[in-house]
């Protein structure tokens, strides 16, 4: 009799551990849960509605499959006919509007689906609980029906930001307040001259700023973090820098050993240098000890951010074009006040040496994604902490689990089913 797994979440985590499993002919049943029928195969990130936001990888390498690089190239060009409004060419140096990379997530997940022979299958429903039952674990749905399950995967991509304002503050349920950018809701009723706060001024700031440029916005729009700065600008001149793998080092030491890397290497970008490094960053933390980690959130986390999250040189170009046009201003500085008025939001926000009050007739949460689990309010996420089958991890990033992703409990074991050590049911994390 075949295992069973339900992948829990149906966005691009989901379809990959879904992918990977269904590939081979003799694996176990799996059933993906998704609660957004828009969002399958998509996630927050890919949506429909994403068609000029652009990626912030190369298509290059946006591949599906480790083993075919060149896959999403390739789909592309054979693809490319319904796609000439958006994109002019195709080439592995192209950043490809969002919505396009949805749905080629979405196009291989149903020939899987299909080729899978039954083996995949897909539900539209919420993972409120799970619960331990015998050997295995019973995955409670929101509708009331109750599945059985030999594994459960996790796959529930990144949560909305967290709250900027106290639960209490009036602002908080303020229709011209957007606790989360990733909806079209955003967009909504702007007669064009408004003038908006997008609080953070990363990624998906950025995402917002092009969505408004779209809508041919002629208002105004100010960015404010603590940092105050944009991410910075990919560098397509050079091939990928070549480095064996580094020693793990103090945070500090590191930042040391990077700059003089390139210091030594004055012909590569140091935006290569930075790539280089990617596939060796998760065993580099893994050996970080808790202080060390510490030490790179307090002290290097801002500034590597902007140098690892990049944005594409037309993106860049667009935002320098609003800030010579006097609608877009950077500042700097935190929200210690937010007040409802009846002509827009007033935020005090303290900056270098003053707190300075402005009135927004919009106001967008543009932080980021929330990790710690112990604010995030979704039912599952309630459940698994509540009767700790999860621990949150120490730095308040996600959930503890080992390098391989399987879940550590409250006891600091492997979350497992009740029963014999053999078969047990497992809750596992999919590989980023």
């Amino acid at each position: 009799m075949r295992s069973k797994v339900i992948i829990i979440g149906g966005g691009l985590s989901g379809v990959l551990a879904a992918m990977q499993l269904a590939q081979f002919p003799g694996g176990p049943e799996a059933l993906m849960i998704e609660k957004n029928p828009e969002l399958l195969g998509r996630g927050v990130a890919y949506q429909y509605d994403f068609t000029h936001q652009p990626l912030n990888v190369v298509a290059g390498g946006m591949s599906l499959f480790p083993d075919r690089p060149m896959d999403f190239v390739e789909w592309l060009e054979s693809n490319h006919f319904k796609y000439n409004h958006l994109i002019e060419k195709v080439s592995p140096q192209e950043f490809i509007p969002r919505k396009i990379f949805g749905d080629y997530v979405l196009e291989n997940l149903e020939r899987v689906q299909q080729e899978a022979a039954g083996r995949l299958q897909i539900r539209i429903d919420e993972a409120i609980s799970i619960l331990d039952f015998g050997n295995r674990k019973t995955v409670v749905l929101a509708s009331g029906n109750a599945l059985h399950a030999d594994h459960v995967i996790l796959a529930l991509g990144n949560f909305p930001p967290a709250d900027l304002f106290l639960h209490d503050n009036p602002v908080q349920n303020d229709l011209r307040y957007y606790a989360s950018p990733w909806t079209d809701k955003v967009y909504s009723h702007i007669a064009g001259d408004e003038n908006i706060l997008l609080v953070g001024s990363g990624l998906t700031a950025v995402d917002i700023i092009l969505g408004l440029i779209l809508r041919k916005f002629k208002g105004k729009v100010a960015m404010l973090s603590r940092r105050g700065r944009f991410p910075l600008q990919h560098d397509l001149s050079h091939p990928a820098f070549q480095l064996l793998e580094p020693e793990t080092r103090h945070p500090r030491k590191m930042l040391l050993w990077i700059r003089d890397l390139m210091k030594k290497n004055p012909d590569a970008p140091w935006a290569s240098v930075i790539d280089v490094l990617r596939p060796f960053t998760k065993k580099i933390w893994l050996k970080w000890t808790t202080d060390e980690k510490k030490y790179f959130l307090r002290r290097i986390r801002p500034y590597w951010e902007i140098a690892r999250h990049r944005i594409p040189a037309k993106s860049a170009s667009l935002l320098n074009e609003m800030m010579n046009a006097g609608q877009l201003e950077l500042k700097k500085g935190y929200i210690v006040e937010a007040i409802a008025t009846d002509t827009g939001i007033e935020i005090v926000y303290r900056s270098e040496r003053d707190d300075i009050r402005q009135v927004f007739h919009k106001v967008i949460n543009c932080t980021g994604p929330e990790s710690n689990y112990r604010k995030v309010r979704f039912p599952i996420i309630s459940d698994l902490v509540g009767r700790g089958k999860v621990k949150t991890d120490e730095l308040g990033l996600g959930i503890k689990c080992t390098p391989e992703g399987r879940i550590i409990n409250e006891q600091d074991k492997i979350e497992e089913g009740i029963g014999d050590k053999v078969g047990k049911a497992t809750f596992v994390i999919p590989s980023p």
